[in-house]
């Protein structure tokens, strides 16, 4: 029985199952063929193909979740099946009988649970998976760190969660607006870059790295009063970003847990989730 991890969030779709762990641009592209061109029907590309594909003048490149939620299904779709595709590196995998037989935990921000339906009948009508399960993503960063109470602080591309954990259970949380993104749009705003490196060397960011770490403190410091002290963890591509980290650790002090791979710890502990289900 195969068990899978996917978290799609804004900037990267992240998947985890039992051969392989992927990580691909959360970008979706399409475009008619010329007329001088062989190939019939629509084109479509999702990743680092999209990006390829949105250099032809006439091709639509898409972003199919913003602030960590689905706003274009067609997109979302294709890149759910893309990640699956690349996991399931076994074709018997790809069968339908081998899907149906399936555990798919899937990610989404706290103050997405409204979609958590829609999600699970996506996923459950793509790839006939006997389970699927739709739970706040950073409860899998919880998993992986192998805690049950904790405040997790995921630092990702269109939102930070901020959440608390009692015995594995979400008790209080928010997803803000103070992520990786505010970054970005400030020093080039365009759908790719956050896939060019050198978007943070030569310290581009230092200016907006200590405004982000602030806006993040201070909303963690909103959602953990009157909570006793308890185990930080932080994750998500964002404490990636020069200088993110050492910021963090200056404001909340050297106790702070961080994955050992931040970007991916989230759908790695969704993948245990799942494998617990089976």
């Amino acid at each position: 029985m195969t068990s899978i991890g996917l978290d799609i969030g804004t900037g990267f779709v992240k998947c985890v199952s039992d051969t392989a762990r992927i990580k691909f641009p959360s970008l979706y592209a399409y475009r008619y063929p010329a007329s001088w061109e062989d190939k019939k029907g629509i084109i479509e590309a999702t990743g680092y193909d999209a990006v390829k594909l949105s250099e032809y003048a006439d091709a639509i490149l898409i972003r199919p979740v913003m602030l960590g939620r689905p706003v274009n299904e067609a997109g979302f779709a294709e890149l759910a099946k893309k990640a699956i595709e690349l996991v399931l590196q076994n074709k018997d995998a790809m069968t339908p009988n081998e899907l149906a037989r399936s555990c798919i935990a899937v990610g989404l921000p706290y103050d997405a649970r409204k979609y958590r339906d829609d999600i699970k009948r996506m996923v459950t009508k793509l790839f006939g998976a006997k389970n699927c399960y739709v739970v706040p993503q950073v409860l899998g960063t919880l998993v992986e760190a192998c805690l049950s109470d904790a405040v997790v602080i995921s630092i990702g591309h269109g939102t930070t969660e901020i959440v608390v954990f009692r015995n594995d259970v979400p008790i209080k949380g928010i997803s803000i607006h103070n992520a990786v993104t505010d970054i970005c749009s400030k020093l080039r705003n365009d759908k790719t870059s956050y896939l060019d490196g050198t978007l943070f060397e030569d310290n581009k960011a230092k200016p907006f790295v200590r405004m982000l770490v602030d806006g993040i403190v201070d909303d963690l410091n909103a959602v953990r009063k009157d909570i006793c002290k308890t185990p930080l963890v932080v994750s998500g591509g964002g404490i990636m970003i020069p200088g993110i980290k050492e910021a963090m650790i200056s404001r909340l002090g050297k106790d702070i847990i961080i994955p050992q791979d931040p970007v991916m710890s989230n759908a790695a502990g969704l993948f245990q989730l799942a494998s617990r289900a089976c």
